[in-house]
């Protein structure tokens, strides 16, 4: 295995800080190093390797929006509106369930065939770009048939719940207009506009994070790890132990101690 590419240091750091110079424990190494990545990424609610977005957001009547994932390196898009791009149905009259969902980065089809037998398919954006890619995909589906109606990027699409394709043609629907009146406050990861508050559901394409992850970061992830590693041959029930006339106490590896915390604290994203 190797590190994930949105962990926070690498096994030659981890490597160099304990000391370590065999290859025996490298896979166990990246593994606490991803572990410890996720666990920090997750505390501070955003994540931190550089990467591209496509977040759907509400300003709830204000003017400004906190994108996710900051500092941002460039925003693309702000698309607001909505223009019908495609329309799916269902085409096996047999079927007894057809349904259709778009969550965040994927398509899900659903259908049930007459003798009960279940069917899921998930086509990701990621492998089917643009809409026309993403119709494509769905009429080769067993039970499906798609019509583009205007080509756009499939990442750009509304998400939207199950919808009863028994029922009803489901249209799916993409931004048709670019915001241009507004600002962007890079390290904080905030867009101004006048008029945002006019907007509901307006969705924001933009590349944040980290080219290079602050050292404090690598630091907190690398001593993090580190605690994961050593840990590994003590009984985790163990909670005290004396030795002669001296004791001690063993916290938890999960627990944060007040410089980790102070660390942490000073990149959680407010939610």
């Amino acid at each position: 295995m190797a590190v994930a590419t949105n962990s926070l240091t690498t096994l030659t750091s981890l490597k160099a800080y304990l000391g370590v110079t065999t290859t025996t424990d490298d896979a166990l190494m990246e593994s606490l190093i991803d572990r410890a990545s996720d666990y920090i990424q997750r505390y501070c609610a955003r994540n931190f390797v550089s990467q591209r977005y496509y977040e759907w957001h509400d300003t709830y009547g204000n003017d400004r929006v906190a994108l996710r994932h900051h500092p941002i390196e460039n925003v693309r898009f702000v698309g607001v509106g909505g223009d019908n791009v495609l329309s799916v149905v269902s085409n096996l009259a047999s079927d007894i369930v057809s349904t259709i969902s778009v969550n965040g980065d994927h398509i899900h089809l659903f259908r049930v065939a007459s003798n009960g037998h279940e069917t899921s398919t998930t086509l990701t954006f990621g492998s089917h770009d643009t809409v026309a890619e993403m119709a494509s995909a769905i009429s080769g589906t067993t039970g499906f048939a798609a019509t583009t109606i205007v080509d756009t990027k499939s990442h750009y699409l509304r998400k939207l719940a199950g919808i009863d394709l028994k029922k009803q043609t489901a249209i799916l629907e993409a931004p048709n207009d670019a915001l241009t009146d507004y600002a962007v406050d890079y390290d904080r990861g905030i867009i101004y506009g006048p008029t945002l508050h006019r907007y509901r559901g307006f969705l924001v394409d933009y590349t944040g994070g980290y080219a290079t992850i602050p050292f404090d970061l690598q630091q907190t992830t690398i001593e993090m790890a580190s605690k994961l590693f050593n840990s590994r041959k003590r009984d985790p029930s163990l909670q005290s132990e004396s030795l002669g006339g001296y004791s001690y106490s063993l916290r938890s590896v999960s627990d944060l101690d007040a410089s980790t915390k102070m660390v942490l604290d000073s990149y959680r994203r407010l939610r």
